[in-house]
């Protein structure tokens, strides 16, 4: 479509060079003036042709960098949101190790450790090694329980914490 556009113009600026050459009744001061004013225009369109071309390229070069820049931020969206899930910890072994070991406490045997599927590891984005579920749920918190127990009789405090230590599973 430009190059028509240009030759619309070069066919017009042409038109316009043969009747100045074919008109006889002319001044020679006046044809040089329109020689020179069909040059000018031709240098003119010459410039605007080139400044599109330069432009145009210009515009190609910033569409295939917004191209990459975008594939760049989706894949970088892509990992955050990989990053950010919440990790999956309780499946259904876990599950049935953690209420088999629930009832277990609470008929006065002693806690098990944590086994198989129940220890999975946790990485964090902060840091790159792996940390137990546990410790990251722990972490910061330590579960503080205030009772008060009184004698009955005439038992001196350190008496009644022994008896509470040898009486109790503290797990």
């Amino acid at each position: 479509m430009a190059d028509a556009v240009q030759e619309q113009v070069e066919n017009a600026l042409n038109l316009v060079v043969t009747t100045t050459e074919q008109s006889g009744n002319m001044k020679k001061a006046l044809k040089e003036k329109i020689y020179e004013t069909v040059s000018t225009l031709r240098s003119l369109f010459l410039k605007l042709k080139t400044s599109g071309d330069d432009k145009m390229s210009a515009i190609n070069n910033l569409t295939k960098q917004v191209g990459v820049l975008e594939t760049e931020l989706k894949q970088c969206r892509d990992k955050q949101d990989k990053v950010h899930q919440a990790p999956s910890v309780v499946d259904e072994t876990a599950l049935n190790d953690i209420v088999a070991r629930k009832h277990a406490t609470q008929s006065g045997a002693p806690c098990p450790e944590p086994t198989g599927p129940a220890m999975r590891s946790v990485v964090l984005p902060s840091n790159k090694s792996g940390r137990l579920y546990v410790e990251v749920v722990q972490r910061g918190r330590v579960p503080t329980h205030k009772l008060t127990v009184r004698s009955r009789g005439e038992q001196q405090p350190e008496a009644i914490k022994q008896l509470l230590k040898t009486k109790i599973n503290p797990c």
